[in-house]
């Protein structure tokens, strides 16, 4: 289907699909943390996000990351570890080079969001307040990663170790194998604060049901403050294209629709179901409904 006949069938709200390529500052111009329920509840509160450690990142190659070095430069081995221990990192996806925005990736609510029954929290880059000496930038993406780092040779102190890591700091922080590429990552590191201040940068949250407990909670705590909207997959063209509505107005829409007495596709649903729920016992039963007059 294309744009135009898309913009038809589903009142424009399709007609960005599929997309466009998009510069740096327009992928970063939004960016999207997810999270579980209980999280983003103190998220929201405090109005902080906290820093995690980048010791313990889920990605091994970058966990683990390897340093070497001579046998009488051991010493700067381990101080060097020590230094880079003290960073720790918050992590952002952007929006994609496609009309897929950051909040509809499914990686991402199975990874990161509490296997989509978590939240996602949209902010506005412009408006987080980035901590002294922080570093904030895109991650960069590689086929092959390097096995090691090595020390160079002209570094004796630990004030020598601190400016190779200033000079490294992309590879050493901002550089991942290709297979995360998905995650489309926009990152913060530091190491002096423990949170990043969010006040007036929270745009929007989604989830991915509006039906669910978590999502009537998030409503009520946000209280109209931002919009709270639902994830799901719009049709174009039998096409499962991944789209956003207010969560309240889709409920409310169901609920109606639901309780409609003239609503001729709930009675058939009621119907069916009732017909399966009285011959599901028996394997050989004829589940057709044709010519069904009373069930």
């Amino acid at each position: 289907m294309d744009n135009k006949n898309v913009e038809k069938s589903f009142g424009g709200f399709f007609k960005v699909y599929p997309g466009k390529p998009l510069s740096v500052e327009e992928k970063k111009k939004k960016l999207y943390h997810y999270t579980s329920f209980d999280t983003f509840v103190k998220i929201w509160l405090s109005k902080k996000l906290k820093f995690g450690m980048i010791s313990e990142v889920n990605d091994m190659q970058e966990c683990l990351k390897k340093l070497s070095s001579t046998p009488e430069r051991l010493p700067l081995l381990f101080a060097l570890q020590d230094i880079m221990s003290s960073y720790k990192q918050i992590s952002f996806t952007m929006d994609y080079d496609t009309y897929v925005k950051g909040c509809m990736s499914p990686t991402m609510w199975a990874h990161y969001g509490d296997k989509r029954r978590g939240v996602c929290i949209e902010f506005d880059f412009d408006k987080l307040h980035f901590p002294n000496n922080s570093v904030a930038q895109c991650v960069n993406y590689l086929t092959h990663l390097p096995y090691s780092y090595e020390i160079p040779t002209d570094v004796y102190t630990i004030n020598d170790l601190k400016q190779f890591i200033d000079k490294n700091i992309n590879d050493l922080f901002f550089t991942k194998s290709d297979k995360w590429c998905i995650e489309n990552e926009f990152r913060i590191i530091c190491n002096t604060a423990e949170y990043l201040d969010v006040q007036k940068a929270i745009t929007a949250i989604y989830l991915t049901s509006f039906e669910s407990q978590e999502c009537l909670w998030v409503e009520q705590l946000v209280a109209n403050a931002v919009p709270v909207n639902y994830v799901h997959y719009g049709v174009p063209g039998n096409v499962a294209v991944p789209c956003v509505c207010e969560a309240k107005s889709e409920r409310d829409k169901f609920v109606k629709s639901k309780n409609d007495s003239k609503n001729a596709l709930v009675h058939m649903m009621k119907q069916a179901r009732d017909f399966y729920e009285k011959n599901k016992h028996d394997e050989n039963a004829n589940l057709l409904l044709n010519g069904i007059e009373n069930i």
